[in-house]
């Protein structure tokens, strides 16, 4: 069962009917509404329509039978100053007969003439003197009075005459069919419309849910990672609006997925290159200790055994100082390549001083002029902090040296404001950056920038061929966290 969020302004009953109508569709929702709306229409107007043309009707008839009692009394007036009760029964009759023919459109039920006593002298047709009949009110002085039957199937209009009381019954039967045959035809004016409006609504509901259908069909595909899934535009009002902006959030989604499938394959490309790297490196380091380290470890060993068996006092000083050259040469190897895995001058005296030694030594190393510019690394920064600084700077001055060609490299590494930011600048022979992301050539810049990314930074490469090249790495750092 679809459950639905608690409303405040709902009462509960609103509450209960919403959590079943809300879970119809939307096309049953605007069916129902239409089909609704012209059936409530409809009996509101059957309704009224009834009310009013009966009553209409109705005043007709005790107008017709007021006319008709009148034209009654002065002929019977006329007849029974000559004649007798049987000549007013044949009046009555002829009557009864001329005023119920079609032509007059009433229903004479009865004529009758009773006494001042309420005795009848003289009825035709079916009168009933005890049936309970009730008063219409009628204007002050009128001649007549109207009536109509407990059931509401007669009228009946009395007028006083010389010899008693007139009593003319109209039957509300014509009235009532007229009524019914109105109501009948408003009736099927309504079924019509209901299925006018059917097919409206039908159309109406197929034109607003076909492309809502294919929203929530693309929707689904998009959520199965279906990213090429596009939802056509259908007209240009607000769901065809919805429809561009679906579009347009699936190509982003798209182009999101992409990327960052991009930046998976360059990390994987990174650490595979970091891995070689390494087991290269450790290549390097054992070729190191085997050929000269471990070289020179065996010749202080040779000469230990030939300073054992030397017999002459006099040549011990001379391979004494042969046997301290071969350990200084030694320890100095060893420093160095301990100083090529993990300078010790960057944990002891911080990332100034160590950004100052390896230019120094980078310069003496390859002959390239470089320039150092430092500002605001008076305080340490955290130990993880200052050696990515510190490889982003080794690693860019490595790039400079195996593809610049450069003459001149400029580096700032400075902290203004909250930001750390490092500019390697050369004047080489500088390269497309579009095109070295494309071809993943350079594993240098992307080292750059996942070691900028580990802290929320950036890498900008400003360059072009031949105009040498500009990288400008931001890392996002408060100064409130450097620690003295």
């Amino acid at each position: 069962m679809t459950h639905i969020q608690h409303n405040p302004f709902l009462s509960r009953a609103g509450q209960f009917f919403w959590r079943y109508a809300g879970a119809v569709s939307v096309r049953v929702k605007v069916l129902g509404i239409v089909l609704g709306v012209i059936i409530l229409l409809g009996i509101f107007i059957i309704v009224q329509m009834r009310a009013v043309l009966t009553s209409v009707l109705l005043w007709d008839l005790g107008q017709q039978g007021i006319a008709i009692t009148r034209n009654i009394v002065l002929e019977t007036d006329t007849i029974m100053q000559d004649g007798t009760i049987d000549d007013l029964g044949e009046l009555f009759s002829e009557r009864r007969e001329h005023f119920s023919s079609p032509s007059h459109n009433t229903q004479v039920d009865y004529i009758a003439l009773t006494g001042p006593d309420g005795a009848v002298l003289l009825a035709e047709g079916l009168y009933d003197p005890a049936e309970t009949l009730i008063s219409i009110a009628q204007p002050e002085g009128s001649s007549h009075e109207l009536f109509v039957s407990s059931d509401e199937t007669v009228t009946e209009v009395r007028e006083g005459t010389a010899y008693g009381t007139l009593h003319v019954g109209l039957s509300q039967l014509l009235v009532h069919q007229t009524v019914d045959q109105a109501s009948f035809n408003i009736f099927s004016v309504t079924i019509v419309m209901v299925a006018v409006g059917f097919a409206a609504a039908f159309l109406l509901t197929w034109v607003l849910t076909r492309p809502l259908t294919d929203l929530v069909a693309a929707a689904s595909a998009v959520e199965r990672g279906d990213l090429e899934r596009t939802v056509p535009r259908w007209a240009d009002d607000e769901i065809g609006e919805l429809a561009t902006a679906f579009n347009a959030m699936t190509a982003s989604l798209k182009r999101a997925d992409e990327e960052r499938g991009e930046r998976e394959r360059l990390r994987e490309q990174y650490i595979s290159g970091i891995i070689d790297a390494q087991e290269n490196e450790r290549q390097r380091i054992a070729r190191e200790l085997h050929d000269s380290t471990s070289q020179s470890l065996t010749s202080l060993l040779v000469g230990l055994q030939n300073l054992h068996g030397t017999r002459s006092p006099d040549e011990l000083p001379a391979r004494i100082e042969t046997l301290r050259g071969i350990v200084a040469h030694t320890l100095d190897e060893v420093r160095q390549l301990s100083w090529q895995l993990r300078p010790s001058i960057l944990d002891d005296l911080g990332l100034k001083s160590a950004l100052a030694h390896h230019i120094e030594s980078a310069q003496a190393q390859y002959g390239l002029p470089v320039d150092l510019v430092i500002q605001g690394l008076d305080d340490r920064l955290p130990a993880a902090l200052e050696t990515t600084v510190y490889r982003i700077v080794q690693e860019s001055l490595t790039n400079v040296v195996r593809y610049a060609k450069a003459t001149a490299v400029s580096v700032f590494v400075g902290v203004r404001g909250e930001t750390i930011r490092v500019i390697v600048e050369d004047n080489g022979v500088g390269f497309d950056p579009a095109a070295v992301q494309r071809e993943k050539k350079s594993l240098g810049l992307q080292g750059i920038r996942e070691r900028a990314g580990l802290f929320g930074g950036t890498l900008t490469i400003e360059s072009s061929p031949g105009a040498g090249a500009t990288l400008v790495i931001e890392i996002p750092y408060p100064t409130e966290q450097a620690v003295s």
